[in-house]
């Protein structure tokens, strides 16, 4: 498929070289000018991607952050950054698991920084927002989309600026905006999970929320050197644990359990990705 698709790239750069030309480019030179036309072509198409996109991210960020149709561009844009021009395909399974409401917390592995890109996706359909660390508040544009979506600035510590975070965290699950944690607290870079913080599920806790737990699976390899093909990784919705269900538990017992059930899927993935080797 992407040897078809690399032809026929090649087929519409050949023929508006030779309608401009008059003659189809050969040997070296008509090489060259290929190459320069498909690198142009792709420089200009990011250009453009970033001069329509920024203004955008900047212009939605006031409207409420539980309006579904900010969320669908916010989604609709991750989906074009990383699946066009990234070259990630993301396989997302569990989809039968997906809530049936907006009041549910998201606990989920984290592996790299791209990591609520492809959670956004599979939640496409919720309001979705992130606790996020303060550091990437700081970023430009990404601080417009992040608080556009309505996600939660959390300060490291524990000081008056960390408990007022966990306050408007539970507050935004209370007010049916679902939210996504990631309970590591920092990203693992590989397929294996760091501890959970268990001070993180006080959040569903307190909001009497659902907690869904989601498996991601290879996200480390997408910003490779020297990738040219497409890379794939992998996301997993568990079935949700009701809040009847661990609502007299202690915040370090509910810890234990979510990753227990994220790691059991983990080693699934693992297992079929040595099979898959094997083929």
């Amino acid at each position: 498929m992407t040897i078809l698709l690399m032809q026929l790239v090649l087929a519409l750069i050949g023929t508006l070289l030779f309608a401009f030309l008059g003659a189809y480019p050969s040997g070296f030179l008509g090489i060259m000018i290929i190459l320069l036309v498909f690198v142009g072509a792709f420089l200009a198409a990011v250009v453009l991607f970033f001069l329509v996109s920024v203004p955008l991210m900047v212009a939605i960020e006031k409207p409420d952050r539980r309006l579904m149709w900010k969320h669908r561009i916010y989604v609709a844009y991750a989906s074009y950054l990383f699946s066009v021009m990234l070259r990630v395909r993301v396989r997302i399974t569990g989809g039968e698991n997906l809530p049936k409401n907006n009041r549910f917390a998201i606990y989920a592995n984290h592996i790299e920084l791209t990591d609520p890109f492809y959670i956004m996706q599979a939640f496409r359909k919720y309001p979705l927002a992130f606790l996020a660390k303060a550091e990437i508040f700081r970023i430009p544009v990404v601080k417009n989309i992040l608080r556009g979506m309505g996600c939660v600035c959390l300060a490291r510590g524990l000081d008056r600026q960390g408990l007022s975070a966990i306050q408007e965290a539970i507050a935004t699950i209370e007010q049916g905006q679902p939210l996504a944690v990631f309970p590591e607290g920092t990203r693992s870079y590989r397929n294996d999970m760091g501890d959970f913080k268990a001070g993180a599920f006080k959040i569903a806790l307190r909001a009497k929320a659902d907690i869904v737990p989601v498996c991601l699976f290879n996200m480390h390899d997408i910003f490779k050197r020297f990738r040219i093909g497409c890379h794939t990784c992998y996301l997993h919705i568990l079935p949700a644990i009701p809040y009847e269900e661990y609502g007299q538990l202690d915040s370090r017992a509910i810890s234990e359990m979510v990753r227990e059930r994220i790691e059991t899927q983990l080693q699934a993935f693992k297992l079929t990705s040595v099979q898959r080797g094997r083929q």
